[in-house]
């Protein structure tokens, strides 16, 4: 069964922020994660969450997650 982590992510310093971006990737490969979603526009319907960025993260199991 799929494992999921979903992150709302600060971003406090957005020029070493895309460098960290370029890193991730690979560092899913040897749990064979993959991303779902990354960044783009977010809308909260109801209550006062403000979400950064938000990501997604699908494993194929938790232990791999």
């Amino acid at each position: 069964m799929p494992a999921y982590i979903i992150v709302d992510v600060a971003i406090t310093d957005p020029l070493r922020y895309e460098d960290y971006k370029k890193l991730t990737p690979a560092s899913l490969v040897p749990f064979d994660g993959k991303f779902i979603v990354r960044g783009g526009k977010t809308e909260t319907l109801e209550g006062d969450w403000k979400p950064g960025r938000i990501v997604v993260v699908e494993f194929p199991t938790m232990e791999k997650a």
